[in-house]
């Protein structure tokens, strides 16, 4: 890129020439893309020492007879520094060779380069140069993505190992990295703000520490205030992202938000300048309590006249696009809000030589004058202000949409339901409104009146009823809101009267009778109604927190002393920006404020703090105290007292007042033994707080009979508290706290999920209770992993391979997870993406590459289909992996090398040469696995591969088995009876074959305790609510072959019943058939259907059922591991010779690469084996021939089926026939797919295919090698490996996503 011209004096020994040219040189940085030599590691030991960090890449101009060099070009890359170098070469070369004076020649090209300077950077984003290299070369050290921006980086010095090494610190918006080269040695460290725990600052050392108890420290000479700030906000800000939307984790940041009107010029780098600009207009909206959208501009230095004193205060005067600010130097001394839309005229006012010069005057709609003086640049503070006026826009109410809906607005209930007060406190209430008539002559009224410690002590002494909702409204900024929003309420009240079956709504209507059930107006429709007006429309405009218990107290509160739109608006004010994520899920904001109240009763009641730390009671109290601003636990008359403090202070009230009542009760708490009496004497003292100025009458107050003894009035409370902590406890001070204890809460609720999941799966046989606890923290780091990269690609349009989608979940379901423990446990459940790389990290099999272990461990694990794994299903499947069990790890690594887990394409894959580079290798596993025409071997297609009764209940299986009834006109007798269950898959159609596609049923847990309905079958919506009967999940899809349609019982008559014993293998006797099972063999070809008959819950009786789609029977080697001896009550297919050569392929590989003699003899005895299994009669094109029973002499084969064909049926034959026929016909001219075998030859196809192994032959083999078994007996600690893989991600180690 081209950079302004600067000026080299001497040459350095640093930079090699590339290129040269007369007047122009390209230097490469010395080390940069060569092997680590000496002298390239001094370089780059240098370069992190002195924090240079300079672009590998330069170009200088310098004429022969000058010393002096100018660098006029840098870049990242050598293809981009040769554009530009291409470029000198076409464009000044030859100009440069024709002039003759070598001052002409470099003022001519300092000037051409300064013109390419800015031409290339009109839209560029305002950084230098350095800061774009910086950036460059901090996505490249860090693998870091686009749109990962960097906000500033700072040398510094990283401690390991007790030495110091000399570094950069790189602070983007989601992480704090660090980097340092010393002699050879590179230390890579990554942080992200959503995992640090602890932050905080000594003198020049800042020291972080993460959620696995990781502890950095990080020393800078210059700029750690700075940093320590820096890291804080981001912090904050990726905290506040998990509250908000933890399924999109990445913080972001919107610069146009905090584009200013006068851009000032300085050397910070622009997103340094946003975020700072950013944290200065969070302090400036609380401040003053403005609203959200308000955004800082700039503040200048100024002194303002208040009438009232008859002088000057000085200050400052802050400007945002609606509003302009003063506040005074001297604390709470004064400050004023004038909004920019009632600002009428701006002049300047000179006085000649008096001592107040650079005055302006304001003057407002209200004909309100405001003076300043002493203005630093009053110039630029008048065009300023002109320009945020001519840019002013006036919200106006906008014509709405009417809606059927009849009803009025309500005005303050007290002005409905009047209640009749003593002569004594009306006598009162007059004296308090003569004090702030006085005070509103003095110091202005409404928004613009000056705001000075004389309006705190009106405050404190109470407010009158007639004046709190104006007080209310505009010291809580809830008039701010109003106002640019026309219209808004009655849009919402009347959409969210439209609304039906709303759980807000129910849940609303079930707390109304409960708010403030004392007072009369709220025993009334007209109190009720419009209390569920305000809370529904907030609902509907905050959905994100909708309604939450508490909310309807303070709203019957706000409802009595303001009209209903006040009321909905000083409620939006109070959970948008009071009391932020209070009103949220699981109320976060009252938990952290709970922590920051425990610390300040740490600091201020020391010796009071461990007591009530042991009994508990912090906890206790503090979330009914926050949540309703202690309105449920003072009496109404006292609580407003203090909700008026809380509207002028804030959140600050809260916490002055808790301390207080804790403080008066100190003797009493220290004697209690447990959390129950300690709160029965905080609750015996809050119900005799009263207030003597505001006494409601008993028969307005139900609960004034039942009150207790009096203790303390409100009003010495509130005083007591301001005396003792209102110095101490400081807005900015709580803001400190918040931000420790939100890190904390939300690390506290990850604690707390752990601890109830492990509880739950503390009896598994494979992982200890740490061990669980590891495995959880390293599901959460790297699901939070990628989301982020899930994120940040779709914001680049460019989003992960696609898995499968499924067909929306049923509404049992989504209602099931809605529930707290299913959001619980769901936090912890893994996709494939995460489940792929914890397999890979964390397994002894990821050394096996010739077939993707973890992805068919993966579809097998997923019982549902739904594309991901709850914490059990983890634990199983990694868990068996990693035991010393060898031979149920034997037996699954046998299924996962069966079809459909290990499909054709993948076999033929494998055999095919390698791509050369890792990313076609890369691109062709995606093509064919996420985009392959046969869906059947996607992971929706496979059925649940661990119901033990999937067989019995596979809806597709009775579909089949109903079109072949049809077909042969066989009777339910024969068949299992089919009129109860409704035709999913196939009809008796010929066209539903040729369209190739058809619908697969994943089970789902049970809803009913049987397989079908009887009333299913009799309805035209059979099939839909047989599914929703079953819990079934739907995947429907185009299909290359019609598959999986599991096995179906038949019992015809005078079946035998037959045993026998696998003779090759010496395997023991399998167990005895109970029914006698209708075969069809497996044919891969065109619309052909495969392993239609098989058995249930037995062992196979066909030998040659080798493609089995049903994998029903094989869950118990996942979900019941202690009982995998008991094969033969399981049904597991036969493999083929393909897929056994890959099988031995994945056991070498597992093995580390070895394989010695008794290995080798071991797989030539299998491969004997399955030669000896193949069937020699001859069978039908498509089918094998039907096997229902031989005479009782003959031996039955290994499986213990009839070695001779039975005697068929004429229906049962005739079934075949026509079945035959029907599939060539809708297949035209079928195709056969023929296996071509690694070590032998075949001289058919039918042969070919028949050769086979069972799993008895196997295991009984491989059992006999001694190395494999030593290898698969070996345990694998997954601690140890999850500390490595936390170390590789720390470390900046490549993420297998």
């Amino acid at each position: 890129m081209w950079i302004q011209p600067k000026e080299l004096l001497l040459p350095s020994a640093f930079w090699i020439a590339e290129m040269h040219s007369r007047y122009f040189v390209l230097q490469k940085r010395r080390g940069h893309g060569e092997s680590r030599g000496f002298g390239s590691m001094l370089v780059g030991t240098y370069d992190s020492v002195m924090n240079t960090k300079p672009a590998p890449y330069r170009i200088l101009h310098q004429t022969p007879s000058s010393e002096v060099s100018y660098e006029i070009a840098i870049g990242i890359t050598q293809d981009e520094i040769v554009r530009d170098w291409e470029w000198l070469q076409s464009n000044l070369f030859k100009v440069l060779d024709e002039m003759e004076n070598e001052d002409e020649v470099t003022n001519f090209t300092i000037c051409k380069i300064q013109s390419l300077y800015t031409q290339n950077n009109q839209d560029d984003t305002g950084e230098s140069a350095d800061f774009k290299v910086m950036t460059s070369q901090f996505r490249q050290i860090f693998k870091m993505p686009e749109e990962e921006r960097l906000v500033n980086s700072y040398s510094a010095t990283y401690v390991k190992n007790k030495i110091p090494r000399q570094g950069q610190l790189y602070i983007s918006l989601n992480h704090v990295c660090y980097y340092s080269y010393m002699l050879g040695q590179e230390i890579k460290r990554i942080i992200r703000f959503a995992e640090l725990e602890d932050i905080s600052r000594n003198a020049n050392t800042i020291y972080l520490k993460t959620t696995n108890n990781m502890t950095y420290n990080f020393t800078m000479l210059f700029n750690a205030s700075e940093a320590h700030l820096l890291i804080e906000q981001l912090n904050k800000m990726a905290i506040q992202q998990l509250i908000h939307d933890p399924d999109s984790p990445v913080v972001d940041h919107d610069p146009s938000n905090f584009a200013r009107l006068g851009n000032k010029t300085s050397k910070k780098p622009v997103l340094l300048r946003d975020l700072t600009a950013r944290q200065k207009s969070e302090e400036f909206r609380i401040y003053f309590r403005l609203p959200q959208s308000e955004i800082i501009d700039g503040k200048i230095k100024a002194n303002i006249w208040t009438p009232y004193s008859k002088r000057f205060n000085s200050g400052f005067i802050y400007l945002s696009p609606n509003f302009l600010c003063f506040r005074s130097d001297v604390k709470d001394l004064v400050s004023v809000v004038i909004p920019m839309k009632t600002i009428k005229s701006v002049e300047k006012k000179d006085d000649g030589q008096q001592r107040f010069e650079n005055q302006i005057v304001i003057i407002t709609s209200e004909n309100v004058p405001f003076m300043f003086a002493h203005i630093v640049d009053r110039d630029v503070l008048i065009s300023k202000i002109t320009d945020l006026l001519a840019r002013i826009h006036v919200p106006v109410s906008r014509e709405r949409a009417k809606y059927d809906i009849s009803w009025s607005k309500q005005t303050a209930l007290m002005n409905t339901f009047k209640t009749q007060f003593s002569a004594e406190i009306v006598q009162k209430q007059e004296e308090k409104m003569l004090r702030w008539e006085a005070h509103f002559r003095d110091f202005g009224r409404g928004i613009g009146m000056f705001r000075t410690t004389d309006v705190i002590n009106l405050i404190v002494e109470g407010i009158p009823d007639k004046l709190r909702q104006e007080i209310w409204l505009i010291f809580s900024g809830a008039i701010h809101d109003k106002e640019m929003n026309p219209g808004l309420y009655e849009d919402l009240v009347e959409k969210a009267a439209c609304i039906k079956n709303c759980f807000s709504h129910d849940e609303i209507d079930r707390d109304l009778p409960r708010s403030l059930p004392e007072h009369p107006a709220f025993q009334s429709t007209d109190g009720i109604g419009a209390l569920r007006r305000v809370l529904q429309a907030y609902a509907l405009r905050n959905p994100q927190v909708g309604y939450c218990q508490a909310m309807n107290i303070v709203s019957s509160v706000f409802l009595l002393f303001c009209d209903e739109e006040n009321a909905f608006w000083m409620l939006a004010s109070l959970c948008e920006n009071l009391l932020p994520d209070y009103y949220k899920d699981k109320v976060v904001g009252a938990q952290i404020d709970q922590g920051v109240l425990n610390e300040l009763v740490e600091t201020h009641l020391a010796d009071l703090h461990g007591h009530l730390e042991q009994l508990g009671v912090i906890k206790m109290i503090s979330i009914s105290w926050f949540l309703t601003i202690f309105m449920s636990v003072i009496s109404y008359e006292s609580s407003l007292h203090i909700l008026d403090c809380f509207f002028y202070e804030g959140a600050k009230i809260i916490f002055m007042i808790s301390l207080q009542i804790i403080e008066w009760n100190r003797e009493k708490l220290l004697q209690c033994q447990d959390d129950g009496e300690a709160m029965l004497v905080l609750q015996n003292y809050l119900e005799g707080i009263y207030n003597p100025e505001y006494q409601v009458p008993p028969a307005t107050d139900k609960r004034k009979m039942e009150r207790k003894i009096q203790t303390q009035t409100v009003q010495t409370l509130i005083h007591e508290a301001y005396t003792k902590f209102g110095e101490e406890i400081t807005q900015q001070r709580i803001e400190e706290l918040r931000n420790k204890h939100r890190r904390l809460t939300m690390r506290q609720f990850d604690i707390d999920n752990e601890k109830t999941i492990v509880k739950a799966y503390v009896q598994n046989p494979y992982f200890s209770r740490n061990e669980l606890h590891k495995l959880l923290t390293i599901i959460r780091e790297e699901k939070h992993a990628l989301k982020s990269l899930q994120q940040q690609q779709q914001k680049a349009q460019c989003p992960l391979s696609e898995m499968p989608q499924l067909v929306p979940q049923s509404p049992s379901r989504a209602i099931h997870e809605a529930g707290a423990s299913g959001d619980r446990h769901e936090a912890y459940s893994v996709n494939y993406e995460v489940f792929h790389t914890l397999f890979t990290e964390l397994t002894p099999w990821r050394k096996c590459v010739s077939v993707d272990i973890g992805e068919k461990l993966f579809r097998l694990t997923d019982k549902r289909g739904t594309g991901s794994l709850d914490f059990g299903q983890l634990i199983n499947a990694l868990g068996l992996v990693c035991s010393t069990k060898s031979m149920e790890k034997l037996k699954l690594l046998f299924v996962l090398h069966l079809p459909p887990l290990l499909s054709k394409a993948e076999i033929e894959r494998s055999r095919r040469p390698r791509p050369r580079t890792k990313d076609d290798a890369e691109e062709a596993f995606e093509a064919e696995d996420f985009f392959d025409n046969d869906a059947s071997e996607s992971m929706e297609a496979l059925p649940s591969p661990s119901d033990h009764n999937f067989d019995a209940d596979d809806f597709a299986l009775i579909s089949a088995t109903q079109h072949l009834h049809n077909l042969a006109g066989i009777s339910g007798n024969t068949f299992m009876d089919l009129s109860r269950t409704p035709n999913l898959s196939l009809n008796s159609n010929t066209s539903s074959l040729a369209q190739r596609s058809s619908t697969f049923y994943v089970d789902m847990p049970a809803l009913q305790g049987t397989a079908t309905s009887t009333d299913a079958g009799r309805d035209e919506d059979g099939p839909q609510r047989g599914l929703r009967q079953q819990g079934r999940y739907e995947s429907i899809d185009t299909f290359s072959d019609i598959s999986d349609l599991g096995a179906a019982r038949m019992t015809p008559p005078g079946a035998g019943v037959g045993t026998g014993a696998d003779v090759a293998a010496g395997a023991q006797a399998a167990a005895a058939a109970d029914h006698m099972l209708l075969n069809v063999e497996t044919i891969s070809n065109f619309s052909q259907i495969s392993d239609l008959v098989a058995a249930t819950r037995q062992e196979r009786a066909d030998s040659t059922a080798t493609d089995s789609r049903s994998l029903g029977s094989l869950g118990y080697l996942l979900d019941q591991p202690d009982e995998g001896a008991s094969c033969s009550q399981h049904s597991i297919p036969h493999m083929r010779k393909e897929n056994f050569q890959l099988l031995w392929r994945s056991i070498i590989e597992i093995m580390g690469l070895v394989q010695d003699e008794e290995m080798q003899r071991a797989y030539e005895n299998l491969l004997e084996l399955g030669n000896s299994n193949i069937k020699k009669e001859p069978s039908l094109e498509s089918f094998t021939q039907l096997n229902l029973g031989g005479s009782g002499d003959e031996q039955p084969d290994s499986n213990g089926n009839p070695t001779t064909p039975a005697a068929e049926p004429i229906g049962t034959t005739r079934l075949f026939v026509a079945l035959e026929e029907e599939l060539r016909q809708a297949s035209g001219n079928g195709r056969t797919t023929t296996t071509s075998s690694g070590n032998s030859s075949s001289s058919s196809t039918n042969t070919s295919e028949s050769w086979h192994i069972s799993i008895s032959q196997f295991i009984a083999t491989v059992l006999t090698v001694n190395s494999i078994v030593r290898g698969f007996q070996t345990p694998i600690q997954i601690s140890e490996q999850i500390e490595q893989l936390q170390k590789k991600r720390r470390k900046c180690l490549s993420v297998n996503y």
